[in-house]
């Protein structure tokens, strides 16, 4: 016990001293971006001295926003998937009231000053077989739930809000109502569609009991021929707009408790409405697109009559989705007149305020909380430089010297007198006038520090952001596609491709952003430059493909231009190669090129090889197919090495001064599968398959465990985590893999040869907290420790050294394990605050971690995705390469001159002592 107690604080002594920032550093080398997500709910707050928009998002985010800036005021984070789905938010002035929850309904109310919870309760689902939906809305400082059953009745109950007490229960009977029947809330009245024969009825309830009033529509919308819709016009009266399908206008009707009174002008269909109050009138707003134009309206909904204070047009920002009215509130202007402030949610999940009239205020990138594809990549050169490599662009320069040291010597001495001529036009003013990259600091550095990061989201945005300062350079949308789901965790991704980097000048960097169309399913590629944004391609960047994609991946050499390829399988297991001047590169790899599928469903991975036809056409012939699952086991996870990693070592050294071959397959990947059994309840499978022969290298299995489960995968070692059913913690699981103290091929792996059984070595832990995301870091040649960067459910992102996961900690020390490096193994891993990269700046909801390397060894870069986003640099074994920021200059350039000072003296005294002594 004594000896595991000294243990414990010697390692915690170890991460106190590895892991540490100063307070001058906070926001140095990091910055941390906040989002909420895509609106859901709405409420502007028009009484308090700062004014607010309270929102709620499909992110279970409930959040509050300073209406001059957008910055966040205050946010909660609500729990996961169904259990925090937001179902109502609303505010009477006094709280914001929420209601969240799918089966057990918890109904919070929150100070809208500073976001403090004031008081929580649960509500139960009733349990009715012909439940067509639950409607929430707030009146009168009641909380009212209007529960609508097929074919039968409308149950509206009333609460206390505060108290959560039943105030009162009424009941509407409706035999009329099919499955099917479109109502709408529009406060207090519950408004549904009728149609008999070629007449539509609609029905409107009180839902705080003045009755029930039914009229026909047919008498300003004549014979209906085609369905009919109905929406609620968000705003402060009881609106709803009403419109046949394919018709190019619509009706609006203010609901009121003898029927509705008909709004007296059609309205275009595609215009966006919203009623707000001013003074003792309620005004209708309208939004209309228009060629890149927002024109906007505003009239009496009373009487109808345009209000010119309302009426103008106004440039719509590029690179935004057509939007709704989610919130307005107008008010008298200074300068006489009206005036509103409207908040927009658009199509793209962004949030923008409008003072109308007049322009944008602010705009909230909400695509950035839901990324579903990342890179990381490197920035130009800069002008001068550019220059110079364009200067020696040729092979052979005009004087005939190309290669050897006077080659070399002739090429530095022209690429100084280069600068030199730069250096003078400069001065001078005659000099070219600096690049747009050049004007922007986006310059690739001398440490490879700077770089472009491009995401990818489900919205269909794509997003050029500085890594150094987390700026958004650029932005591109993209319309009718969407990301591709994965059918084991329902996650979105988009494959990612970097076909040309912006090593390779003069030729521009170019990536490719595999998506799906919205209709179709079928593939659509988007090429573009990654550091302007700009489209490569016609039709704005965006190529259809034709054909359902099955399976991609990048071609591991470039053509002519240095642009890599891209193979990609559609569903009839065709092979097709972008671009088309990639086809010959393929053609000439094809007998080194292996593919293979996994089928989440049915378990199936089949693997391809690649082969000519007689017209000279690549072809894919299955070779080797396994089925992993049987009954309810699907696979949920197949992880590959990242394919920029380079090993260093090829072995491991022992206390014996032996050396411990690791087994380093590239064509390993790990297969995760998960099932059910009513024995063991859950279990997961890991399995290690060479997906080139298709041979299953090693595989074990886990009773009682469940997700969440992430798993790493890096050089010859797997880490993985699942959450333990019968411990009720979180387990770290590590797994190595040796050749053993021989090697069996020196010069490269060859999985056609006979398969090598492994040696593996396996090892437990347990980590006290919830984990979300896991990632190994990653440098320059592989020199540099392994860390692995691990992000917990409380916000914070833990950095483990690998000595604490190493699979050969032994229980008992030997002289031997001690001489290699190894510690005493205990199951609990530690986590101390110095180890927290993010220290205070906590990141939520976090969906994944991007590492990179930088042109530093000892520094590797890494970007933390999910509701939040964050950057930052970790250097796991110091900064061995770089001197420290308080590095002493002065005190070092003084000894190096007095050191040569006194050298000289020294050589002085010498030679004249030497001569004396000749004399003699």
């Amino acid at each position: 016990m004594k000896y595991s107690v000294t243990v414990f604080v010697l390692l915690t002594w170890a991460f106190r001293w590895s892991f540490c920032i100063y307070e001058d550093q906070i926001g140095k080398f990091d910055w941390r971006q906040t989002y909420i997500g895509k609106l859901k709910f709405a409420y502007l707050d028009t009484i308090s001295t700062t004014k607010k928009a309270f929102v709620a998002t499909e992110e279970n985010v409930v959040a509050a926003l300073n209406l001059k800036t957008g910055q966040i005021v205050w946010r909660h984070v609500l729990e996961k998937a169904d259990q925090g789905e937001i179902q109502f938010m609303d505010g009477d002035g006094d709280d914001i009231v929420t209601v969240s929850g799918r089966n057990i309904f918890v109904v919070r109310t929150w100070d809208p000053h500073n976001g403090f919870l004031k008081s929580e309760w649960t509500v139960a689902q009733p349990l009715i077989r012909r439940l067509i939906d639950i409607k929430w809305f707030l009146y009168q400082k009641q909380l009212f739930q209007v529960v609508s059953v097929a074919l039968s009745d409308i149950t509206i109950t009333a609460y206390n809000i505060s108290a959560g007490t039943k105030v009162s229960s009424d009941l509407i009977h409706a035999p009329w109502m099919a499955q099917d029947s479109r109502c709408v809330l529009a406060v207090p009245y519950l408004a549904c569609l009728d149609k008999v024969g070629q007449e539509v009825l609609l029905h409107s309830f009180s839902l705080t009991g003045a009755g029930t009033q039914t009229k026909s529509l047919s008498a300003f919308m004549g014979e209906v021929k085609t369905s009919v819709t109905l929406e609620t016009v968000g705003g402060s009266q009881p609106v709803v707009e009403v419109a046949m399908v394919g018709n190019s206008s619509k009706h609006i009707l203010l609901l009121e408790a003898n029927g509705f009174t008909l709004y007296p002008h059609q309205l275009p269909s595609a215009a966006k409405l919203y009623v707000a109050s001013y003074e003792k009138s309620s005004i209708v707003l309208q939004a209309l697109y228009m060629e890149g134009w927002l024109v906007l309206s505003g009239s009496t909904l009373e009487t109808g009559k345009e209000l010119s204070d309302l009426a103008g047009k106004l440039k719509y920002p590029s690179g935004l989705g057509e939007g709704n009215i989610a919130a307005a509130v107008c008010s008298p202007k200074k300068d006489k007149g009206k005036g509103c402030r409207i908040l927009l949610v658009t199509d793209d999940h962004a949030i923008a305020l409008m003072s109308h009239p007049g322009k944008f205020v602010w705009v909230r990138e909400e695509a950035l909380a839901s990324i579903a594809a990342v890179e990381i990549l490197d920035l130009p050169v800069s002008d001068t430089d550019a220059a110079i490599e364009k200067e020696f662009d040729h092979k052979e320069m005009d004087f005939g010297v190309s290669s050897g040291f006077v080659g070399m010597f002739v090429h530095r001495l022209a690429s100084q007198i280069l600068q030199l001529r730069s250096l003078v036009l400069t001065i001078l003013g005659l000099g070219e006038p600096p690049s747009a990259g050049q004007r922007a600091g986006l310059v690739r550095d001398e440490f490879g520090l700077h770089k472009m990061i491009v995401v990818a989201s489900s919205a269909g945005k794509v997003f050029g952001i500085d890594n150094l300062s987390g700026e958004i350079i650029w932005q591109q949308r993209l319309e009718n596609v969407k990301p591709y789901v994965d059918q084991a965790t329902g996650k979105n991704h988009a494959p990612f491709f970097v076909q040309r980097t912006t090593r390779h000048f003069p030729s521009p960097a170019q990536c490719a952003l595999l998506l799906r169309h919205k209709v179709t399913d079928e593939g659509v590629l988007f090429v573009f430059n990654p550091i302007t944004g700009q489209p490569l391609a016609e039709s704005d960047g965006l190529i259809s493909l034709g054909y359902k994609v099955k399976q991609s991946f990048l071609l591991h050499e470039g053509n002519k231009e240095s642009l890599r390829g891209i193979l990609l399988l559609d569903n009839e297991d065709n092979l097709h190669v972008y671009p088309e001047s990639a086809q010959s590169v393929a053609v000439a790899m094809a007998a080194t090129i292996f593919i293979f599928t996994a089928d989440p469903n049915s378990g199936l991975l089949v693997g391809y090889s690649l082969a000519l036809s007689t017209k000279q056409n690549l072809i894919a012939t299955r070779v080797w197919e396994i089925k992993l699952t049987h009954g309810s086991q699907r696979i949920t996870a197949v992880i590959s090495k990242s394919s920029i990693e380079k090993v260093h070592s090829q072995g491991r050294v022992l206390g014996d001064r032996s050396v411990l071959y690791k087994y380093i397959n590239p064509n390993l990947v790990a297969v995760l599968t998960q099932g059910f059994d009513p024995v063991h309840k859950q279990f997961l499978n890991i399995y290690l398959i060479d997906v080139v022969s298709g041979s299953v290298i090693f595989s074990i299995s886990h009773k009682r465990a469940r997700e969440p489960v992430h798993i790493v995968h890096s050089e010859n070692w797997l880490l993985y985590s699942y959450f333990s059913d019968k411990s009720r913690r979180t387990e770290i699981v590590t797994l190595e893999l040796y050749e053993g103290k021989v090697q069996s091929n020196t010069t490269a792996f060859s999985s056609v040869a006979a398969p090598l059984q492994p040696i593996v070595d396996r090892q437990a832990y347990i980590l006290p907290g919830m984990i979300e995301s896991m990632k190994e870091t990653i440098t320059e040649k592989g020199i540099t420790s392994k860390h692995i960067l691990v992000a917990l459910a409380n916000g914070a992102i833990l950095e483990i050294p690998w000595v604490f996961l190493d699979p050969r900690r032994p229980i008992t020390v030997t002289s031997e394990m001690r001489e290699e490096g190894v510690i005493p193994y205990m199951p609990e891993l530690p986590i101390p605050s110095e180890a927290i990269i993010n220290y205070n700046q906590t990141v939520q909801r976090v969906r994944g971690i991007h590492t990179t390397p930088s042109g530093l060894e000892s520094t590797c870069l890494v970007f933390v995705y999910g509701l939040d986003m964050f950057y930052t640099r970790v250097a796991p074994s110091k900064t061995f390469d770089l001197l420290k920021e308080d590095f002493d200059h002065f005190l070092i350039t003084a000894v190096l001159l007095g050191l040569t000072v006194t050298s000289y003296i020294t050589k002085k005294l010498a030679s004249r002592k030497a001569l004396k002594q000749a004399w003699k």
